[in-house]
């Protein structure tokens, strides 16, 4: 495999994807010029760094170097004074006095020549000392015309689907059956050997977090639900027996090693076994049935326990073991289990996860892009490899960065953050463009033919949503509604019966009832049923309102009183929003409401306008000069039950235009409504249409274009307008995609005049 450097912020294209014709051209083109005796100065990626922290430079040179070769790095721009480490090294350290934007240069010289690269560097200032807390997800009710219909099609359909497919054992990719032949294994009995792929056991423990978290909804007398919640509960009495029977007696579990006995834990050589990445699920399944049962049933929580603690006994500094896996996910449940531990049990009762947390994270280095392991996590700038792997390795970063305060992984934190963003972000708020293995291209490469794996866009929600428990900005909650709105609600159908395991946003197949790799089908579920926690966080004297749901959840432990939120609601239909706070008793505390703000990516630009708010009222009474805080509006008051925040968001049609720099999208538009971004299928229009850059917008509310869970219409708001020709524009949201016609060909970005 030939590797050709593309740019300093593009890292590297494969020779393999390149025409043949076009290498041939570029290798006579070169053959035909004399060859530099100048090596060629690469800088690296552009960065993030905190103040007070310092960026780790990689500076190399390209071409024939000899012992006269010599670096110098040094400041072209930027507000303040940078200190070189060692300015004459390619590989150093730089420090920053001042916030803002700064531009380094490195210049290579041979004595008779020299030439130069640069990278921008972003210095902030790190997040606040004390973080938000997670609103843990308990009984709650939902009362909007859309998520109604979506959580009765997950709870009615797509879960016992899931559970059905994991009892038949004959299920190729293994289910339930392979925790019945570890426990048949370690209680010495005949037993088969494992079936399916090394990480079977996950889509179990999701589908287990997943009834859980069902439970937790308030039925309101609908049939299909508490019918469907009553088999849910068979299902764990039935499950959770078999799950902990197939727990090794030191309290490790993972069904593929323990009927492969000849296979070692945390081998090296097995870093392909997930066993991080299936353990982790446990622990995460373990604290919501915990939750759901009230604390009554610590049966799971016990042994999630146990499981932790053969982890944190056998793997750290030595003498013990360092190892991480190839497939992150036990870093982010560690620190989740690890502050949930706190939380039930005293402070620093959690700590040894959360410690361990941060080992396997340290562990990567002097590995490969596919996994995040090419360097040390803290010196890894820009998103690279297998996209789900990546996110969910970021958001283990987060946790541990706002868990230590260490600066070097807040730097790589939001460095990470800001490459994803601004440089490998799609529209819909999906990640992962598929050039490489399930996994990213190079910057601005956001072809719409995407992979955009659901488990990805689980994972951006976790990231996200993580950095704005960190650094309390709203725009990090934008991005997670942005993500959850459009990337993964759309991964499962409208009847909840099939589902995504890729979501491009040039669509020309069907979703299917299931996948040779289900990952996937737990995870959405557990993530899209988990309103209460993407919707709420707290501190010990405020609640921040991220999500606009109708919906009744309770927020604990605020200035002393558990404090009900309802929201009265149909967005993302209609832009307004009542929030009646009804605290137990009353107290004064602060409520932050998000003031959405929909252009947070640099690649995208929305007109008109729809940022802010349009209008503010506390009990009747207007809030003629709002305070803003981070993109929240604050309200600070003695609170009694029955106060209640009215405020009116613009919805208008808008029209996106993507950055030049995304070849894609050049002479193309897309369409957004609020949250919600659309789609222009085929059954409605020839996709090869153009829209005129003044053609009216306009929306209308359709009741019944759309049919949900056992036929009933769904409405949608869907966007008209005229092509160029003067035939008839139809988009629907795009979550609502591939629903009347199965198969039928979508797009998100239409030709623009």
């Amino acid at each position: 495999m030939t590797w050709i450097h593309n740019d300093k912020n593009s890292s590297m294209i494969m020779k393999s994807s390149i025409p043949q014709g076009l290498i041939a051209v570029c290798m006579l083109a070169t053959l035909a010029q004399p060859l530099s005796a100048t090596p060629a100065a690469v800088a690296g990626v552009d960065r993030v760094v905190m103040l007070a922290g310092k960026t780790y430079l990689s500076g190399r040179a390209n071409g024939p170097q000899g012992n006269s070769t010599t670096f110098a790095w040094s400041k072209a721009s930027g507000p303040g004074e940078v200190a070189f480490d060692n300015p004459a090294a390619p590989l150093t350290t730089a420090k920053f006095s001042e916030v803002g934007a700064y531009v380094l240069k490195l210049t290579v010289s041979d004595g008779a020549a020299s030439s130069s690269d640069t990278l921008n560097v972003k210095v902030m200032a790190p997040p606040p000392t004390v973080q938000l807390d997670a609103v843990n997800t308990k009984t709650f009710k939902i009362n909007s015309p859309l998520w109604n219909s979506r959580i009765k099609a997950l709870v009615v359909n797509w879960i016992p689907h899931c559970v059905s497919e994991i009892n038949n054992h004959q299920l190729p990719q293994g289910g339930i059956d392979n925790f019945e032949e570890a426990a048949k294994a370690l209680a010495g009995q005949p037993h088969v050997r494992h079936k399916g792929a090394p990480f079977s056991n996950a889509w179990v423990h999701q589908t287990v977090e997943a009834m859980c978290i069902a439970l937790m909804i308030d039925p309101q007398g609908d049939a299909d639900i508490l019918e469907a919640q009553k088999k849910m509960k068979a299902t764990l009495e039935d499950w959770i027996p078999k799950i902990l029977a197939a727990q090794e007696p030191d309290g490790y579990m993972q069904t593929r090693f323990t009927l492969n006995l000849n296979v070692r834990h945390w081998d090296p050589a097995t870093r392909g076994a997930h066993e991080g990445y299936v353990a982790g699920y446990f622990l995460e399944s373990a604290i919501n049935h915990y939750l759901m049962t009230d604390r009554k049933d610590a049966r799971m929580y016990n042994a999630a326990k146990k499981l932790a603690d053969c982890w944190f006994t056998n793997i750290g500094p030595a003498p013990k073991k360092e190892w991480f896996d190839g497939h992150q996910e036990m870093e982010q449940a560690l620190v989740r289990f690890g502050r949930f531990v706190n939380a039930m049990e005293g402070p620093g009762k959690g700590q040894n996860y959360i410690d361990l947390a941060k080992f396997l994270l340290d562990s990567r280095k002097n590995g490969r892009e596919y996994d995040q392991s090419l360097l040390p996590v803290t010196q890894q700038y820009e998103a690279v490899g297998h996209a789900v792997r990546a996110v969910y390795t970021y958001s283990g970063m987060a946790d541990v960065a706002t868990e230590t305060h260490d600066i070097d992984y807040q730097s790589a934190v939001m460095s990470l953050w800001d490459n994803l963003v601004n440089k490998k972000y799609y529209l819909t708020g999906g990640v992962g463009s598929g050039e490489t293995a399930e996994g990213f291209g190079p910057n601005y490469s956001l072809r719409n033919n995407a992979y955009c794996e659901a488990c990805s866009s689980c994972g951006m929600i976790f990231f996200q949503y993580k950095l704005n428990l960190a650094y309390q900005d709203a725009k990090f909650a934008d991005l997670y509604e942005e993500t959850l709105y459009n990337a993964l609600l759309g991964s499962i159908d409208l009847e909840g019966k099939n589902f995504c395991y890729t979501n491009p946003l040039d669509v020309d197949g069907p979703r299917t009832p299931w996948h040779a790799c289900p990952c996937c089908v737990g995870n959405i579920p557990r993530t899209l049923l988990m309103l209460p926690t993407w919707m709420y966080a707290r501190s010990a004297d405020s609640i921040y309102v991220n999500l606009f749901i109708g919906s009744t959840a309770t927020v604990e432990s605020i200035a002393g009183t558990d404090v009900q939120m309802v929201q009265a609601t149909d967005y993302p239909w209609d832009g307004k929003v009542a929030i009646t706070v009804n605290p137990a008793t009353p107290k004064t505390f602060t409520v932050k409401v998000r003031i959405p703000k929909r252009n947070v990516s640099e690649l995208y630009t929305s007109t008109p306008d729809a940022n802010g708010v349009t209008s503010i009222a506390l009990n009747g009474v207007a809030v003629a000069a709002p305070v803003i805080d981070k993109g929240y509006v604050v309200f600070h008051r003695a609170w009694k039950a029955g106060d209640k925040i009215e405020l009116v968001l613009p919805l208008k049609v808008q029209r996106v235009q993507a950055s030049e720099k995304i070849a894609a999208n050049r002479g193309r538009v897309a369409l957004r409504y609020g949250p919600l971004i659309y789609n222009f299928e085929s059954v409605d229009q020839d996709l090869a249409g153009i829209l005129k850059s003044n053609s009216p917008l306009t929306t209308e509310w359709k009741p019944d274009l759309l049919k949900a869970v056992n036929g009933a219409p769904e409405g949608v708001i869907v966007i008209k307008g005229s092509f160029a020709t003067g035939s008839p524009l139809l988009a629907i949201p795009n979550y609502a995609r591939n629903n009347r016609k199965v198969g039928t060909p979508s797009i998100v970005w239409i030709k623009d005049q």
